[in-house]
């Protein structure tokens, strides 16, 4: 890259720049979006992310196993840089960068990957091997599946311990929010 290359935008920039990676091209970064990981995927948002068109995605190597599925081409080129099989991990970090995404951006495309196309893409955080892949038999599904269950479990109990102890402490809450109220 030359050194007038450097002031300017990293868009009119794209088609000069290359890495150790021998990516070519970095993303249009207005055309990403996130959405607020509280919120369940509305309507309006899933068809928002359908529009994208990510002119500009980095020319890598991928596996192509999604590559006949009809899902939008941006969330295809991120299918396909999640490794087969759970000794070929890769942690969100890694593809996010590898795609020059942020990493929540990366966690958003996947969860629309899995939620509205269910295609496989699991994620491990615990053991040797961790970060995302496609489970390529039951036994990887099951280390999924049960890392999924038991946050599932822990977010219910906190949530009826929670609920068990406002019940409890109703009154002494009550008593608490009227003596800050009288308070102000």
């Amino acid at each position: 890259m030359k050194n007038e290359d450097i002031k300017k935008p990293v868009s009119e920039r794209t088609d000069q720049s290359s890495n150790a990676n021998g990516l070519k091209k970095q993303l249009d970064k207005k055309s990403l979006t996130t959405f607020n990981n509280s919120e369940n995927i509305s309507e309006k948002q899933a068809s928002k992310f359908q529009q994208l068109e990510l002119a500009g995605m980095p020319e890598i190597g991928t596996h192509g196993y999604f590559d006949n599925f009809k899902i939008p081409a941006y969330l295809k080129v991120v299918a396909n840089t999640v490794p087969l099989g759970l000794a070929n991990t890769r942690t969100v970090s890694t593809l996010a960068k590898l795609l020059h995404l942020n990493e929540r951006t990366f966690s958003a495309y996947t969860h629309i990957l899995t939620a509205k196309y269910h295609l496989p893409l699991a994620t491990i955080t615990v053991g040797d091997n961790k970060g995302n892949y496609i489970p390529i038999d039951d036994n990887e599904l099951a280390a999924f599946v049960a890392q999924a269950q038991a946050r599932v479990d822990h977010s219910n109990e906190r949530m009826h311990g929670v609920i068990a102890g406002y019940n409890l402490y109703k009154k002494v809450i009550q008593a608490l929010a009227n003596s800050q109220q009288e308070a102000s």
